[in-house]
């Protein structure tokens, strides 16, 4: 498929930016207000949604330099760490909005989670995966 200057994108939305992020969709994976356990869980799963987004994007990275390393092409491995270790950084930092909320607010939404833990986060274990082939080159 080609994009021209023109080009109108298929989905919902009112402008392509919209339709090609897929916000409608996007925002649509956070609960309402209605569903809340506790005021503060969209900021829990906001925090937590984009980490998961963080981390598929470092570990896409981390693969790509290991073609490159496999392919024998240091350069451009290396160009994708610092990428990589901003995906970490843009994972931790918004850790901080966590603070926000007091301890009983916490434990509050932690409820909602169930036996859920950030042991459970696809994100983390699959940079844990991919990572160690680091190590070979």
């Amino acid at each position: 498929m080609s994009y021209g200057p023109d080009q109108i994108l298929e989905g919902e939305g009112t402008s392509d930016y919209e339709r090609y992020i897929r916000t409608s969709e996007l925002l649509r994976l956070q609960k309402g207000p209605d569903e809340w356990v506790h005021r503060d869980e969209l900021l829990f799963t906001v925090v937590h949604q984009t980490s998961e987004l963080w981390l598929k994007l470092a570990t896409s990275e981390i693969s790509q330099s290991l073609e490159y390393l496999a392919a024998n092409n240091p350069k451009m491995a290396l160009r994708l760490f610092p990428r990589i270790l901003l995906c970490i950084e843009y994972c931790h930092e918004p850790l901080d909005m966590l603070e926000q909320m007091s301890p009983w607010d916490y434990q509050q939404v932690r409820r909602a989670l169930g036996h859920g833990s950030g042991f459970d986060s696809p994100g983390f274990n699959s940079v844990r995966k991919v990572i160690p082939g680091l190590w070979e080159y």
